[in-house]
């Protein structure tokens, strides 16, 4: 079914808001209306494009979804560190994810990163470090981002980003909780084959 004309316009009051938030937005960065007029003078079709980006950026935010970008876009590769590979997951909605697997099986003390990467891709895991950086941005907002009964005894694991250390040995990151005062803090583990991940670290997955 193809959607009408009516359905993709927005409504008289939400004309009228989007003017009232341009109004705010100008006066707030100091845009003049000669800088108005040459933007609405631009040729093509680029200003109502990104118009209509933000629009759905933002009904994605309000709606609690994050879409991860590129871990180069983040700004949380350690200095000297390279990217070796990374699956980004597209679109989670936040309030429909679960925190509750362990990549620890029953019967088992451990298992190497080798071994948890192989099981976060069978559980199709999120968790890249453009989810990071949206899980950091919430938790700055005041929302929470991990279950509260998890505080200090889980560790969540990102294992869709895999960087490479100076010495050219692998690592994921990982969030651990560090007190009220710092909250959950994004650190990074070695996650070769020689490493050991225990119990108490959980993998994201999404839920229906």
């Amino acid at each position: 079914m193809t959607p009408t004309n009516e359905l993709l316009t927005p409504s008289d009051p939400q004309v009228g808001k989007l003017h009232e938030r341009l109004i705010a937005a100008a006066r707030k960065s100091g845009v003049t209306p000669a800088q108005f007029q040459l933007a609405l003078a631009f040729p093509g079709t680029d200003l109502e494009d990104d118009i209509a980006a933000s629009i759905v950026k933002f009904s994605k935010r309000a709606s609690g979804i994050v879409t991860p970008v590129r871990a180069q876009d983040t700004g949380l590769i350690p200095e000297g560190w390279t990217l070796e590979a990374e699956e980004l997951e597209g679109d989670v909605e936040l309030g429909k994810v679960d925190y509750s697997y362990c990549p620890v099986h029953e019967g088992e003390e451990w298992v190497n990163g080798t071994t948890m990467l192989k099981r976060a891709v069978e559980q199709k895991a999120v968790g890249s470090l453009g989810y990071a950086a949206e899980l950091l941005k919430a938790q700055k907002e005041g929302k929470e981002i991990f279950p509260v009964e998890s505080r200090g005894k889980e560790y969540f694991i990102m294992p869709r980003t895999r960087l490479l250390d100076r010495s050219r040995r692998r690592h994921v990151a990982y969030f651990c909780w560090r007190g009220i005062a710092s909250g959950w803090v994004l650190d990074f583990c070695w996650a070769d084959h020689g490493s050991s991940f225990r119990s108490r670290g959980r993998l994201l997955r999404p839920r229906e």
